[in-house]
């Protein structure tokens, strides 16, 4: 049976003349794990959108065609009737989860669904079993990090025992532990359910998926069983979609073989910094660190280790009911002991998780230029044109950044924060949701910037961006920076902290590849 069925489907966005979507016909069958990729912005979250219902019920536009769950129209079944066989994770688990408490936001959807309390019980034991949040039950979530976070969301949405489990960029901020836990469920469910999973990096879930779809312009470019993907590397790499590293290297149209990477050196100090927090609720960080002129740092480890309360502590965003805050900072030879936020901003730019927070203008050109109007910076525009070029930006300088997809608002943001000329820049996963070529042309972006002196402080876990383009890598755990060193040095005995670790990395480890 054909667990979703899509025909002749089209939908245009209230106020736009293009079709968002414009899908003649394409199916799931029941129990099928289907990967759905594509470049940011191709259309992909509009699908999962008119799949599970949102469209048309909740987001109007011009919408014609028509998609089934099971045979059933989504246009004749009501909302709460589709959510209760369809569920979906969202990118930000911000913009999901409701509730004040884990356990309270894992029993919403049932609780809404007047479902018996001891069956409501058994599925909240069972949601947070199969994701492995035992440790986060009792927390308040709006202290969780965003892995937490999304684990969390995950959970909440299996408590309805969805027929149709829609996960968009599932792993995009967990760790190899979270992502081991999740992948471990999707096994055990393999078959019994059907899996649409929403997913930039290929090579995470290739060994759980049926078929891979590449959405294009709205459109379903490629529509492949999984088997087939060796012969399709290529034409995959030029649509953008991140393969892994092996098929990279073994496809003669793409690469003669891996590259020596080269690492810039610590020879002048941007930025030193001591950092302590400690919160209210228990968790305390404690740490140091120097930052050289013109590198690129990355920060990693587990979720919940104190990377992105780190970057906090660091721009001053600890609020005083969160906790006790204490920083000395030397910055280009300018000495600060816990300085202001507008102290703090002259010299270091930050792109939050949260960056849909940042979005305060009502076109892209306006928010891009805004950080450099407000700071009054002049000869910024050459920089300007190229982030806007890079970012693949052109196309929407007029749109409201809101109407945009999640990836293309990320890259808003970044442009924004890189065009106010901070000498030093804090990012936090900054390519979750990207495309293979945006994560590219970011990195190559910060590879020249680095080279005027510009320095980068990211919070990542997408190891093979940092493996191409870091300099350091700050291994934090509980609080505090544990290993320092390059990509090289820290990956070689990181795995156990939270590290999933880039298969190029690996493929020469293991003197599989020459040098």
């Amino acid at each position: 049976m054909k667990a979703v069925e899509v025909s002749n489907l089209k939908y245009s966005y209230l106020g736009s003349r293009n079709h968002a979507i414009n899908i003649p016909h394409f199916s799931i069958d029941e129990g099928e794990c289907v990967l759905i990729t594509g470049r940011s912005g191709s259309g992909k979250s509009t699908l999962i959108q008119c799949i599970n219902g949102i469209i048309p019920h909740i987001i109007n536009g011009s919408y014609s065609g028509e998609v089934k769950i099971f045979g059933k129209s989504t246009r004749e079944m009501r909302v709460a009737e589709i959510a209760g066989m369809v569920g979906t994770l969202l990118q930000d688990p911000e913009r999901q989860v409701i509730n004040y408490k884990v356990e309270e936001e894992i029993a919403f959807a049932p609780e809404n669904f007047n479902i018996d309390r001891e069956e409501i019980l058994r599925r909240i034991d069972s949601s947070i079993e199969a994701v492995g949040i035992e440790n986060l039950r009792g927390k308040e979530t709006g202290k969780l990090s965003g892995g937490e976070l999304q684990r969390v969301a995950l959970a909440a949405v299996l408590t309805m025992n969805p027929k149709v489990l829609i996960l968009d960029e599932p792993t995009s901020n967990i760790d190899p532990e979270g992502t081991g836990k999740i992948f471990e469920f999707l096994t055990r469910i393999k078959g019994e359910r059907t899996a649409i999973i929403v997913e930039h990096k290929v090579e995470r879930v290739l060994p759980l998926v049926d078929r891979i779809v590449v959405v294009d312009n709205g459109g379903i470019a490629l529509n492949i069983p999984k088997e087939d993907i060796y012969e399709n590397t290529g034409k995959l790499l030029e649509m953008g979609i991140e393969m892994p590293e092996h098929l990279i290297i073994t496809n003669r149209d793409w690469a003669a073989g891996p590259k020596e990477k080269k690492r810039a050196e610590i020879t002048n100090v941007s930025m030193k910094a001591d950092v302590s927090v400690q919160y209210r609720q228990g968790f305390s960080l404690k740490a140091s660190l120097e930052i050289g002129e013109g590198t690129i740092t990355a920060i990693m480890g587990k979720n919940g280790a104190g990377k992105s309360s780190l970057l906090k502590g660091l721009i001053g965003f600890i609020d005083q009911d969160q906790g006790e805050l204490s920083t000395k900072i030397s910055i280009d030879g300018n000495d600060f002991v816990d300085p202001d936020l507008n102290t703090r901003g002259r010299f270091i730019g930050y792109l939050p998780q949260s960056f849909d927070l940042m979005l305060i203008n009502k076109s892209v050109q306006k928010e891009i230029n805004y950080s450099t109007k407000v700071r009054k910076l002049k000869g910024m525009e050459p920089l300007v044109e190229r982030l806007v070029d890079l970012f693949s930006l052109k196309d929407y300088l007029g749109s409201d950044p809101l109407t945009l997809s999640q990836g293309q608002r990320r890259r808003v943001a970044m442009a924004s924060t890189i065009a106010g000329g901070p000498r030093v820049i804090m990012m936090d996963e900054p390519t979750s949701g990207q495309d293979y070529f945006h994560k590219r042309n970011l990195g190559r972006e910060l590879t020249l910037l680095k080279s005027r002196g510009y320095s980068f402080l990211i919070v990542t876990h997408d190891s093979r961006f940092v493996y191409n383009y870091s300099d350091r890598i700050l291994l934090m755990n509980e609080g505090e920076v544990i290993v320092e060193g390059t990509p090289e040095q820290v990956f070689a005995q990181s795995e156990k902290y939270g590290v999933i670790l880039p298969e190029e990395f690996l493929l020469r480890w293991k003197n599989e590849l020459p040098a």
